[in-house]
């Protein structure tokens, strides 16, 4: 699959975003079947860059940088801000 695209599994998790050669790659929206959800960027078929990460049970969002699928790091909601206003450089983060 290339482009934009959507697929459902049968146990009700899915994505909705963008592929690359059959895997996720740029941004796009995995969701779990208990509610949970992944909304952000993606290379590989792994959660790579920033995220957001919905707790469904406790209805609270959490932002996040995630590196080859593991997440590295949780952000304040005022290290978010940074980052959206360019006055932070989330690459900094990144382990490897």
């Amino acid at each position: 699959m290339e482009g934009m695209g959507i697929y459902k599994w049968n146990d009700g998790r899915s994505y909705s975003g963008e592929y690359s050669d059959d895997k996720k790659h740029g941004y796009g929206i995995y969701r779990w079947q208990d509610g949970r959800q992944y909304s952000g960027y993606w290379v590989l078929g792994k959660q790579h860059g920033l995220g957001i990460y919905l707790v469904s049970t406790e209805n609270r969002e959490k932002f996040g940088l995630w590196e080859e699928g593991k997440r590295i790091e949780w952000f304040s909601q005022e290290t978010q801000d940074k980052i959206n206003s360019f006055q932070l450089d989330y690459t900094e983060f990144f382990k490897s």
